[in-house]
């Protein structure tokens, strides 16, 4: 399987969308998606040129460009990010579920940190929710700490569940 990481585009829209419904229970809307290409803003995405359902490879050293894919490329997992000066929040990270529990979220996390670290940010937040354990072990393996909780943040469908607020901070 070949894979290539690169920044979002508004002409990527349609595919981000589908992905979003498909892998997440409340979505982010249409119009949510597109407002991520504001100049505070900035993405990632891995797209495969074969089906999501093979093992991915070992990530290389630096997620970076890969080489061009060998026949027309998926969209099978991408994030959404802000920064401000030295600070980001992870906004959205999205696998698309054929493809989760094969390394590509760990991937996606490596390729935004990488991004980050290229900005200079050294502050790193995100909110998951409290019912997202699996994505809660790749933040804390990744070294997120948890630090605080929101009550009632995501909606579920019968109501709701609690934001786990985690945290990374590179120290010199």
């Amino acid at each position: 399987m070949s894979l290539l990481f690169r920044a979002l585009t508004p002409a990527d829209l349609d595919a981000m969308q589908a992905l979003e419904q498909a892998a997440h229970s409340h979505p982010w809307t249409r119009e949510t998606l597109a407002s991520s290409f504001g100049q505070r803003y900035f993405t990632g995405s891995l797209w495969s040129d074969v089906s999501a359902t093979e093992p991915a490879p070992k990530p290389a050293p630096k997620p970076a460009l890969k080489p061009a894919l060998k026949s027309e490329p998926t969209l099978v997992g991408y994030f959404i990010a802000d920064g401000v000066l030295d600070e980001s929040t992870l906004m959205n990270i999205c696998v698309a579920p054929v493809a989760q529990g094969k390394g590509l979220g760990r991937q996606l996390l490596e390729y935004y940190l990488a991004a980050c670290a290229e900005r200079g940010i050294t502050q790193h937040w995100l909110e998951v929710r409290a019912s997202n354990l699996k994505a809660q072990a790749l933040y804390l393996s990744a070294d997120y700490q948890e630090y605080s909780q929101r009550h009632d943040y995501y909606p579920t469908a019968t109501g709701w569940e609690d934001a786990v607020l985690m945290a990374f901070k590179v120290y010199d």
